[in-house]
């Protein structure tokens, strides 16, 4: 399994679309950081231009989280599409039968897609966090004061906000590869990342109170949430929300209810993809 993954990872290195996706999802980050900057800019008075920052990214903080919101500086919807063609590409030309053919599992090559997958995910976010950080910092200041608290919370607040990613990216790959469909590798990521980003703007506006109770367990909900932090201490304090003058609190705090839902969605995912994974018949 070594050398297929050593293999893996040397033709994801010299990919082309890989490189594309990547300059796009850092161009996207970029763009939506100076669009908002023209949209502040052009705001006539403090009010509009406090309603435009309260909506979108307006810190380096805020960026480097990196939310999967569709007012945030995101590339969570874009680099799924450009690594799943990259992998249902080996569908296609009948790689993947070859491997088999040579003496490959079906389980050895099912976890070292997931497994380059993962680290391709992890390079593309880390790569869109960190350029927006730096201009999000440029353009609208860092948004705390630099302490060890704040490196505590940028390191610690990446590897949530990716596993919350994670979440669609996982899934994305793996219905793809299962479908061995490169069409919903494109259109997935896409559309559930949208409908997921509305219906947890929609949640954390309080719309309802019973509705944002049950949408804070999920991870469009709690990537806005960890989006705007500050402190490490925002992780286990109990978050709340005002509607109609109106105020109340969430279930547990922020990283309680990350525990209990984002590290069994991902192994589900994967659980159910190596089992369909198995029934493929490859021709």
């Amino acid at each position: 399994m070594k050398n297929l993954f050593r293999s893996e990872l040397f033709r994801a290195r010299k990919d082309k679309v890989l490189l594309i996706g990547f300059i796009v999802s850092i161009g996207l980050v970029i763009l939506s950081l100076f669009l908002t900057k023209i949209l502040e800019t052009m705001a006539n008075n403090a009010d509009e231009s406090g309603a435009i920052g309260a909506m979108m990214t307006t810190s380096g903080i805020a960026a480097w989280s990196n939310g999967v919101s569709v007012m945030g500086n995101t590339a969570q919807m874009i680099a799924p599409i450009f690594i799943t063609i990259f992998f249902v590409k080996e569908f296609n030309d009948r790689t993947i039968r070859n491997k088999l053919i040579i003496g490959y599992t079906r389980s050895q090559i099912f976890f070292t897609i997931i497994l380059v997958h993962f680290i391709i995910s992890l390079v593309y976010l880390f790569g869109a966090s960190f350029v927006g950080l730096v201009f999000g910092t440029v353009l609208f200041g860092l948004g705390a004061d630099f302490t060890l608290d704040l490196v505590g919370l940028l390191i610690f607040g990446f590897i949530i906000q990716f596993l919350l990613s994670y979440v669609l990216m996982g899934f994305c790959i793996i219905f793809s590869i299962n479908k061995q469909s490169i069409a919903l590798g494109i259109v997935l990521p896409i559309a559930i990342g949208f409908i997921l980003s509305l219906i947890g703007s929609f949640a954390i506006l309080g719309v309802s109170e019973g509705f944002t109770k049950v949408m804070s367990f999920t991870n469009c909900y709690q990537s806005l949430e960890f989006q705007n932090m500050t402190s490490l201490e925002d992780f286990i304090l109990k978050s709340w929300v005002e509607v109609n003058e109106k105020r109340y609190a969430v279930p547990l705090n922020p990283l309680g209810r990350f525990l209990i839902v984002t590290p069994i969605v991902i192994v589900l995912e994967l659980v159910i993809g190596y089992f369909r994974f198995k029934k493929i018949q490859f021709k």
